[in-house]
């Protein structure tokens, strides 16, 4: 069971990985659209076309900066997995513990005593 735990763990580690570096990707992909985008901005030209041209630029800023979010989220919700999934060993051995402690503190209620 060790081993599959160690498997895991590795695996979202380079999982991980894999996830920050399209992220990082992604961000230089922004960046040169917001050059283009200025670029654009201070052009000579019709003013229609450079309108449509800044329109089209910024829609595919909002695309990358929503997958970029998307992979966020995926992360999040990989780690949160990765957590409840370490969880329930924890809470089995917290609710033994509780029995006990709770079988021994009635034990000596149900002792009838007498003087």
């Amino acid at each position: 069971m060790q081993v599959s735990s160690t498997t895991s763990s590795s695996s979202s580690a380079g999982s991980s990985r894999a996830t920050a570096s399209q992220i990082a990707q992604l961000q230089k992909q922004i960046q040169s659209l917001q050059k283009d985008l200025k670029e654009v901005a201070t052009s000579e030209g019709d003013v229609k076309v450079k309108e449509e041209k800044q329109k089209l630029l910024q829609a595919q800023i909002m695309a990358v900066q929503a997958q970029i979010e998307a992979l966020q989220r995926a992360q999040q919700q990989a780690q949160l997995q990765k957590a409840q999934a370490q969880q329930p060993e924890t809470k089995t051995e917290e609710k033994d513990s509780e029995r006990r402690s709770q079988a021994v503190s009635t034990l000596g209620s149900q002792v009838d005593t007498f003087a």
